[in-house]
């Protein structure tokens, strides 16, 4: 008598239940795993793209401040800036003021709080006299920040002419947004000003600034995905004037 083989009865229901369990808890925590990498991969990008914006910004206002007071009368012959003064910077100053530029500047003064200074040169605005080398004379290049947008523009310097007013109509345009140093936000000044280079005794007044202390407070422009809020990054930087 020939007995027959008896075909495999294959996978119990309980084996599958079991194998299917264990697959969707591996597959479960990769999936997790790479959830969170990409939303620490998302909230990590848009925190260095501040980083690098405020880097970038910094690097280009410390390179004006170092260039800001050039060329002074002195490079001229006598009498040659009376009719053509916006070929060098005014008293050989690096910044400009508002108002009264064309007069001597207040003194005394303090600087960075609206005063007899005036708001410029102040934490918040800065205009700076340069001549950039395009052959065009002086320019007047400033820094505004107008809610969270900190404005720069540039235009030549125009004798006889008050700078803030030249520059606020059609020349500033948007450098870097989400800044948040303003008043309501973070209250930091973007622009404080270092008179000690010298001696500790030197006063607070514009021809004698010496260094310009430069802070950015600069937030992602989406919020964190893992948390919902807003990150931001706080640069420092500091410019002694050379000229």
């Amino acid at each position: 008598m020939t007995k027959r083989r008896q075909p495999g009865n294959g996978y119990s229901l309980v084996e599958l239940l079991v194998a299917t369990i264990l697959f969707t808890i591996i597959a479960g925590t990769i999936f997790s795993l790479l959830f969170g990498a990409q939303l620490r991969y998302s909230s990590e990008s848009g925190l260095t793209t501040a980083f690098q914006q405020a880097n970038i910004a910094i690097d280009q206002i410390t390179r004006d401040l170092h260039s800001a007071g050039y060329p002074p009368p002195s490079s001229f012959a006598p009498g040659m800036l009376q009719n053509n003064p916006q070929l060098a910077t005014l008293m050989a100053l690096p910044f400009s003021w508002s108002p009264g530029y064309t007069n001597v500047p207040p003194t005394p003064c303090t600087v960075g709080v609206a005063g007899n200074c005036g708001a410029v040169p102040g934490p918040y605005d800065l205009i700076l006299e340069t001549d950039t080398g395009d052959g065009n004379g002086v320019q007047w290049i400033r820094y505004s920040l107008q809610g969270t947008t900190l404005m720069r523009g540039m235009t030549p310097k125009q004798a006889f002419a008050d700078p803030v007013a030249a520059t606020s109509v059609g020349v500033m345009l948007p450098y870097l947004d989400n800044v948040m140093n303003g008043p309501g936000n973070q209250s930091l000044p973007i622009f404080t000003y270092g008179f000690d280079c010298i001696s500790t005794t030197t006063p607070p007044l514009i021809s004698n600034i010496c260094k310009v202390n430069i802070a950015l407070i600069v937030q992602a422009a989406q919020p964190d995905p893992q948390t919902g809020q807003f990150r931001s990054v706080r640069l420092t930087g500091q410019a002694a004037l050379f000229n």
